[in-house]
């Protein structure tokens, strides 16, 4: 037996989430960032550069090879962008509804049951807040959020 990532599913897992309440917000995959990218309000997407960041393989035995048992782990990093900075006298409601759609976000990650079956962890690690640019460089009201992925291989 030798090491095999989930790390495909686990993203088609991630893609496929559906964020409930009335959030309108859009998933797109790394496919769908591209140097042509259209800007738009409510969109959740993998950071481009940075996507995959604090991989780590740790034995759970004195044996070492990819036959033994290990737990491999890493963080996947996902930014939501709620709605373009503007003017400030909207200020307050957009923050709250941009916090309110993060909450839904994060319970939508939380609530991914595949491809799971006791051999993945996840967890969302972190959500932090303010201005952020998309991909065209637009500064938006969002969140980054990363999500620490623990695979069990060999249990």
């Amino acid at each position: 037996m030798s090491i095999s990532l989930l790390l495909p599913q686990i993203i088609a897992a991630i893609d496929d989430i559906t964020i409930t309440g009335d959030s309108d917000v859009v998933i797109k995959n790394y496919d769908g960032i591209a140097a042509n990218w259209q800007s738009q309000p409510k969109v959740l997407y993998p950071v481009p550069e940075g996507f995959i960041t604090d991989f780590d393989i740790d034995f759970k035995t004195l044996l070492r090879g990819d036959e033994a048992p290990q737990d491999v782990s890493y963080t996947l990093h996902y930014q939501y962008l709620h709605v373009e900075v503007g003017d400030l006298s909207q200020f307050a409601k957009e923050w709250g509804d941009t916090l309110v759609n993060a909450v839904y976000i994060v319970n939508a990650f939380m609530g991914v049951s595949e491809p799971y079956s006791g051999a993945v962890d996840m967890e969302v690690v972190d959500v932090s807040f303010g201005p952020r640019n998309d991909p065209a460089g637009n500064m938006y009201h969002g969140a980054d959020i990363a999500v620490r992925i623990m695979e069990m291989q060999n249990a």
